[in-house]
């Protein structure tokens, strides 16, 4: 088997002090793999997206390690866990967070232009290159305010691809999104998960998207009482 490209050990993490001190996470553990499309599932409440945070390198686990690529990125000072979140890791949304009056192409062109690795050139290069892959090549100049909800989203997903990130981490990202969008939003993510051997874990209410994905992790009081690999 390969190194995993996300890892975690035993994660805890503290909500809260004194009295109202809450146990969110008591010792989460999971590994993704290249080309593997991970789903967390549980209801409200149970963790699900602090893990998320925490996994994303938006917080910090109070117990616990973490690896991406193999990298250990738990311990790391801020600086270099907010350089790590940028390199490392793409995000999709259930909101697509979009700049409404940017276009397409300058929306895609925003985390190359946080990595620093490349010139104007080779970022509207790339930038074009991912929204023809999901399907946009036609609209890279037209304004976000002025594509329907599914394409932004599609052009959300080009942009969590904009530094060839080893993992992506979604939130709900077909939430927003009615069936037919919702499922094509889907097969996009598993396609490029599968042909670019990324690792995509994400976080779900929908049954039919988690049965899906290869393995479901199943959350509940912070801790994970299911690991079901589907395929």
């Amino acid at each position: 088997m390969t190194t995993p490209s996300l890892q975690c050990e035993n994660l805890e993490k503290y909500l809260g002090e004194d009295e109202s001190r809450v146990h969110v996470l008591r010792g989460v553990s999971l590994d993704v793999h290249p080309g593997e499309v991970h789903a967390v599932v549980g209801p409200s409440g149970c963790g699900k997206s602090t893990l998320l945070y925490i996994l994303g390198l938006l917080d910090r686990p109070d117990d616990g390690m973490l690896f991406i690529g193999g990298q250990d990125v738990a311990g790391l000072p801020d600086d270099a866990l907010s350089s790590s979140r940028t390199a490392l890791l793409g995000f999709v949304f259930q909101f697509h967070f979009l700049l409404q009056d940017f276009s397409a192409l300058e929306n895609v062109t925003i985390p190359m232009r946080q990595l620093g690795c490349w010139d104007e050139a080779e970022m509207h290069a790339r930038a074009a290159y991912l929204l023809g892959e999901v399907g946009l090549g036609e609209k890279l100049d037209r304004p976000s305010r002025n594509l329907s909800g599914g394409e932004q989203q599609r052009v959300a997903i080009a942009r969590s691809l904009a530094n060839d990130p080893a993992v992506i981490l979604a939130d709900e990202p077909t939430g927003n999104l009615d069936t037919a969008n919702s499922n094509r939003v889907f097969a996009l993510l598993t396609r490029v998960v599968k042909e670019q051997q990324k690792a995509l874990l994400l976080v779900t209410h929908n049954p039919a998207i988690a049965e899906a994905c290869d393995v479901v992790h199943t959350m509940r009081d912070g801790l994970i009482v299911e690991q079901h690999r589907r395929r």
